[in-house]
């Protein structure tokens, strides 16, 4: 009978369950992660971009990688669409079409977007129409700019001449008059580069839009455009440009995904930027004193539902969730708490399986010795006494409760007395059978005597081996041997003594 093992703890399985517990208890740690296309270095889109990572992070807990140097909407818009992004700036008149189609839905508004004109300060353009037969820088073809201008020149019957350049030639070449005009569309002050550009030498002026043709823009393309106005010194207010208020139109510049993107995450980080919101003014500064819910859903018509619960039902974290991330210490307390009521479960779940597995394997270890107990009742003790010793050390050792040893001993106790009483029984059995031996030697005649005597040497062979494989015990062999040995020496000495069995040696 081979002894029982220690099972191994399941630590496998208890580690997993505490992640689980880990994360289902961190949940304010828990980062959502969402990727931007934004624009270009040092551009209006590219400081966009890193306030709404900032207000992610800060706010919602969120991570949101934006590291996608891009020429502008367009190519962001179809950086979404491809499913290159989940998020992207655009200008709305550049996602107004894939907006119509159910391709892609809007976040909020994060600024207005200003077209402007610019030409040097000594041209003789005053008005739109004057750009007739005129050179005029349109941006890459990559840029909501490029879009705008485009759309713009369509709309009306001017005979332009198209340059397509990027920010810095289109700015060097109106310096050196290579060019009459470029065309920008951007928040006001919104771009360092833009500032910079305007505010030093040569000088460069902003042209304003005809009443008319404004209106016919805002009519034609309502979801895209609206009225709007350069405030005097919206670039240099102490030489103010421009030197008055000039009409023109904006159109928003939004935070835009795909209808696929979780719920969840969109709603969380559209409530980063309501709470976050006066961070924004800088590139739309009606945020600084305005109704800030209203100003970034303004015009937008089609609103990703999860931008919509935010805007209508605030954070869609659980209370309880909001006060667990803004208490660090009841926080960290909390899963102290738990953990150590989980560990404190699991051991005594993993205890009680172990116990009942320690019942069943002694049972059929009990039963495996009820097949031999009547053949050799010393073995059997011996391997029953054995599983009561290893029951005991378990239970010295704290590895067995209380409970489950007395379990266990009850049934080895049953086992045990069915031992010892088989191996009393086969120990009078076989003095019984020595007895009767003798005494049939001693009434037989002395040639049969001597059979009888080669009988006896064989039985104390016989209990010899019994002796040595544990079927019989120390102390059965010696009364037996000593009875054998008695009567052979007295026969010995005596050949015709005649004894009955109250003569018998006493054992």
């Amino acid at each position: 009978m081979k002894h029982q093992k220690k099972r191994p703890s399941k630590l496998i399985e208890i580690g997993g369950i505490l992640l689980w517990a880990i994360a289902l208890t961190s949940c304010s740690t828990q980062r959502y992660t969402l990727t931007l296309s934004s624009g270009a270095n040092g551009g209006a889109y590219e400081r966009m971009g890193r306030q709404i990572v900032n207000s992610a992070r800060e706010v919602g807990k969120m991570s949101i990688h934006s590291n996608y140097n891009s020429e502008g909407s367009q190519e962001n818009l179809q950086r979404l669409l491809n499913k290159e992004t989940d998020l992207a700036l655009v200008q709305l008149d550049v996602a107004s079409e894939a907006m119509k189609t159910g391709k892609v839905q809007a976040i909020a508004v994060l600024a207005n977007e200003y077209l402007h004109l610019i030409t040097p300060s000594n041209s003789e353009i005053k008005t739109f129409s004057d750009l007739e037969g005129k050179r005029v820088a349109f941006g890459t073809p990559g840029s909501g700019i490029y879009f705008t201008a485009q759309r713009l020149f369509s709309a009306t019957n001017l005979k332009i001449i198209e340059q397509q350049l990027d920010f810095r030639q289109g700015f060097n070449k109106l310096k050196r008059q290579e060019i009459d005009a470029l065309v920008y569309v951007g928040p006001l002050g919104g771009s360092k580069k833009v500032k910079a550009q305007l505010t030093t030498p040569p000088t460069l002026k902003l042209v304003p839009m005809a009443t008319s043709f404004i209106n016919y823009l805002s009519i034609q393309f309502p979801e895209s455009y609206q009225s709007a106005t350069f405030p005097k010194g919206s670039y240099m207010p102490l030489q103010p440009l421009p030197q008055e208020d000039l009409p023109t139109i904006s159109t928003a510049a939004a935070l835009v995904t795909r209808p696929d993107v979780s719920k969840e995450k969109i709603a969380l980080l559209t409530w980063s930027i309501i709470s976050s919101s006066r961070q924004y003014s800088l590139f739309y500064p009606e945020l600084a004193n305005g109704n800030t819910r209203s100003l970034l859903r303004s015009g937008l018509l089609y609103l990703h539902p999860g931008s919509l619960q935010a805007f209508n039902e605030g954070d869609p974290r659980k209370i309880w969730m909001r006060y667990f991330e803004e208490n660090q210490d009841l926080q960290a307390g909390v899963i102290i708490v738990i953990f150590t009521g989980l560990i404190g479960f699991l051991l005594r779940v993993w205890r009680q399986k172990r116990c009942r597995k320690l019942i069943k394997n002694n049972r059929l270890a009990l039963s495996e010795i009820s097949f031999y107990v009547e053949t050799n009742p010393v073995q059997a003790l011996k391997e029953v006494e054995e599983l009561r010793q290893q029951h005991r050390l378990m239970l010295i050792e704290g590895n067995l409760p209380r409970e489950a040893y007395e379990k266990l001993e009850d049934m080895t106790q049953i086992m045990a007395e069915r031992c010892r009483n088989l191996q009393k029984k086969q120990r009078q059995q076989d003095i019984q059978d020595t007895i009767e031996l003798i005494d049939e030697w001693q009434n037989l005649s002395e040639v049969c005597q001597e059979k009888i005597k080669n009988k006896l040497k064989q039985s104390e062979s016989k209990y010899r081996e019994m002796l040595l494989s544990n079927q019989i015990d120390l102390q059965t062999y010696i009364h037996l041997t000593q009875l054998i040995s008695y009567y052979v020496n007295l026969n010995h000495h005596n050949p015709h003594h005649q004894t009955g069995n109250n003569n018998l040696p006493v054992t």
